[in-house]
């Protein structure tokens, strides 16, 4: 209330009467939703990319503040060099606020410029873009029944034996 009305005092010998309004109902509309506890969605962040094998890879965020409204969330990227942009491939596989990038949409010596956009009715919001080259976030699955072995064979010094199974 009193934004608006201190708004609408440096204003109204200046403007005209329509830009007046509009902006006093522009300003009791977010007086309004934000006693309602209504607002658009806080700024989602990429937590992490990361690649088993240079063929893959996924992307996880972190969402903002819904708002108090229903959010959905998109992520879109493009590779560097190229105008267009595209929306993630798979949200299903990795889980929930994740996108996996299949052997079709991973490309090794690209860099990709990945955004997280939340919407809901009252508005929207982005991540800050992330940078990232496959090849650099490349972590391996680790090793699996991994077992070590202490060896002493006669008249030789003792060795560790480590067998694994790959992922």
């Amino acid at each position: 209330k009193v934004a608006w009305y201190l708004l609408f005092q440096e204003t109204s010998d200046t403007l005209p009467g329509n830009v007046v309004s509009t902006t006093a109902l522009v300003l009791l509309f977010l007086n309004i939703s934000l006693l309602n506890g209504q607002s658009p969605p806080g700024k989602p962040e990429i937590v992490k990319c990361r690649s088993p094998d240079k063929e893959t890879f996924t992307c996880w965020w972190k969402p903002g503040t819904d708002g108090g409204l229903p959010t959905n969330y998109s992520l879109t990227y493009q590779r560097e060099g190229e105008k267009t942009r595209y929306e993630c491939p798979d949200y299903i596989t990795s889980g929930p606020n994740s996108c996996f990038f299949s052997q079709k949409h991973t490309t090794i010596w690209k860099i990709y410029i990945i955004t997280v956009n939340a919407t809901n009715r009252m508005g929207s919001s982005a991540s800050d873009p992330l940078y990232i080259d496959v090849i650099y976030i490349v972590e391996p699955e680790p090793p699996q029944n991994l077992t070590l072995e202490v060896k002493q064979p006669k008249d030789k010094k003792p060795y560790l034996l480590i067998k694994w199974f790959p992922p």
